[in-house]
């Protein structure tokens, strides 16, 4: 069954999204980011989230929200920070560094216990022995490895038109109100897959997968830490090059 999208964009709706991906049994959430000029520098305009027992994927309004969207407080003491700063849910993203560097230093948020796809998909081609000089996309990823549907695929393409300068769009539409439900279902789909993703990833790591797990865990508290210091350099092309992993 497809998963519900709901905007978070009041007090009620997210006490409701707290609720979720707090729930019992929940044991990971997969988090992402949109926004203008992600980094430092730019600004947060959405937070996507799912919880790995869940069916809905939260899309929480940092544009209207602002700082309460990580620091309001539910009535049994929940909050956003708390839960994405919390050592005990795993936070699975793709490419966690500018979405750390942003939460870092527009929000005072620390990321913890995180686990970065594309660190994974880098492990998944060493595992066979293949050399890896550049990273992947998720866009890439999820093409090779899950082979999505022409439905997934024309979301996509309608988002990406709206916000890539080179397809005539500006990334500005993250932050128009209210938000174009085209944004809102790409922005979806940037969640939507990552647990298929993780599996998929994870089944090509062979016998020794448990140690190429410890490494991606290890190398993604890296990268975050990497994103907190004061000469991160957001943009460039050195943020292609894969980073060297063994075991």
């Amino acid at each position: 069954m497809a998963p519900t999208i709901t905007l978070v964009d009041n007090i009620p709706a997210l006490d409701a999204c707290l609720a979720d991906i707090s729930s019992v049994g929940m044991t990971k959430l997969a988090v992402d980011l949109e926004g203008v000029d992600l980094c430092r520098l730019g600004k947060i305009s959405l937070l996507q989230i799912l919880a790995d027992n869940s069916n809905i994927i939260w899309l929480v309004d940092i544009t209207v929200l602002g700082k309460l969207a990580f620091d309001h407080t539910d009535t049994d003491g929940r909050s956003l920070r708390n839960v994405l700063e919390n050592d005990n849910i795993r936070k699975i993203f793709f490419d966690v560094r500018n979405d750390a560097d942003s939460l870092y230093n527009l929000y005072s948020i620390e990321l913890r216990n995180t686990y970065d796809l594309q660190v994974l998909e880098v492990a998944a081609r060493r595992a066979i022995n293949l050399r890896v000089k550049f990273l992947s996309g998720l866009g890439k990823a999820i093409d090779v490895y899950l082979r999505p549907s022409s439905e997934w695929k024309r979301v996509k393409d309608a988002g990406i038109a709206l916000f890539r300068p080179d397809k005539g769009g500006s990334y500005d539409i993250f932050e128009t109100r209210p938000l174009d439900a085209r944004i809102q279902a790409y922005s979806a789909q940037d969640v939507e897959l990552l647990f298929q993703l993780e599996t998929a990833l994870e089944s090509k790591l062979g016998l020794n997968a448990a140690a190429w797990k410890r490494t991606v865990v290890n190398v993604s508290a890296e990268r975050v830490a990497e994103a907190h210091s004061r000469v991160y350099a957001g943009h460039g092309e050195h943020r292609a090059i894969a980073p060297i992993l063994s075991i």
